[in-house]
């Protein structure tokens, strides 16, 4: 029964992994040729950055629209549309005249992209048995730390033979490859779906569970991207190191999370999802607080810096599914529409935090005020969870209350 289950499991847990990577490589892959492709069109620098810019907005206002049409088209549909539309984009960049069209196709290409962001994991908590809803949300996350560091590689050694139209029609092949796939394990409605239930989203943000979880999860994501984001100029001008450094840091990174996400399911199941946040938690914060020690006594050795990201990655790694997964134990109507405001309060959290870092970040000052402000946000995600709350599990009735 558990060999069954677990081939079951993994049947549905990669394609949603690979359409997830797809939909990433959209912005992975194409960020090395955005030099040249301000040099192919002859455009300004801040037009080429656009094409990024109108990518991650497409992607960020589409949340909504897809966890509106998750119900209405189910996901199997939701799949063929984004997936398709996906790959029409790409052929369109590849193909485009000029900026102008090609800024309308990237904007359209970040809204085929959120397709995959609000399904796949919609569909894994939907599908899978409760002992492997964190196992499968782990192996999409790790399909999601992959990409970020392989992307920009692979889209680099893409330029060596092609130019940057070649990017796109490698997604554009990519999309239709993962297509039949995807299709095939992806429902055309998801299982025990009753729309009698309140699945709009002032229904989904009246549980209280889930908006304590998503808004911790949100506030460990907003601290990730936050220095992620900054790290280049805190290596740059704080540390003096170049972009070997970054590329280093990554690499430890990716790696430290991916050891992590193998033992998340296997965890979780053995301590239960509360400890494992809480031990999280705790970790994050103990070595937030070490960095911004060092930070305030001096200019932090690049030891201590990879040491914290580390840290943080692995801890990332082990709580980060158990917390998605429990935030979205809501009636199936409400799946969707959950995952997406979950998706679009990560991004908002993240976009917040870079920019109100961004000002200490451009001069050889201190890295305090990056570690500060990354310690407020792991404060604030810790503070929500320290106390868990009761996650409804499937043949439970009503809204669960608090923990004791």
């Amino acid at each position: 029964m558990h060999s069954t289950s677990t081939s079951a499991s993994i049947r549905t847990i990669l394609p949603l992994a690979f359409v997830t990577g797809v939909s990433m490589a959209a912005m992975d892959l194409y960020l090395p040729a955005v030099p040249a492709l301000q040099l192919g069109l002859g455009i300004s620098v801040p037009l080429a950055q656009a094409t990024v810019a109108v990518y991650l907005a497409g992607l960020a206002g589409a949340q909504l629209l897809w966890g509106e049409l998750l119900n209405r088209l189910g996901p199997r549909r939701c799949m063929e549309v984004g997936l398709a539309l996906l790959a029409l984009t790409s052929l369109g960049c590849a193909l485009a005249p000029g900026i102008e069209v090609l800024l309308v196709l990237r904007l359209l290409q970040g809204v085929a992209a959120a397709a995959a962001t609000v399904v796949a994991p919609t569909v894994a908590r939907a599908t899978l048995g409760e002992a492997d809803v964190v196992r499968g949300i782990a192996a999409i996350s790790m399909v999601e730390a992959i990409v970020p560091a392989a992307g920009p590689v692979i889209g680099a050694l893409l330029l060596q033979v092609t130019d940057w139209r070649g990017t796109f029609w490698v997604l554009a092949l990519l999309s239709l490859l993962v297509l039949p796939w995807v299709v095939k394990i992806a429902p055309r409605r998801l299982p025990g779906l009753d729309m009698a239930h309140d699945a709009g989203y002032l229904g989904v943000l009246r549980n209280r569970v889930f908006v304590r979880l998503a808004a911790s999860h949100a506030l460990c994501i907003g601290a990730l991207l936050t220095f992620l984001a900054s790290a280049p100029q805190l290596l740059q001008h704080t540390l003096g190191r170049g972009t070997a450094a970054f590329a280093l840091l990554q690499v430890l990174g990716v790696s430290a999370f991916m050891l992590g996400a193998t033992q998340s399911g296997r965890l979780a199941a053995r301590l239960g999802h509360a400890r494992v946040v809480q031990w999280g938690c705790g970790v994050q914060l103990a070595v937030a607080a070490i960095a911004l020690g060092v930070a305030l006594l001096g200019q932090p050795p690049f030891a201590i810096v990879a040491g914290y990201w580390v840290c943080f990655c692995g801890a990332l790694a082990v709580r980060g599914p158990a917390t998605f997964g429990d935030a979205l134990a809501v009636p199936p109507a409400q799946m969707g529409r959950a995952t997406a405001l979950l998706v679009l309060a990560l991004l908002a959290a993240g976009a917040l935090g870079t920019q109100l870092v961004a000002p200490f970040m451009g001069s050889a000052g201190s890295a305090a005020p990056l570690f500060g402000s990354v310690l407020l946000m792991l404060l604030g995600s810790a503070a929500l969870v320290w106390r868990y709350p009761a996650v409804p599990r499937p043949g439970t009735e009503g809204t669960a209350g608090e923990a004791t």
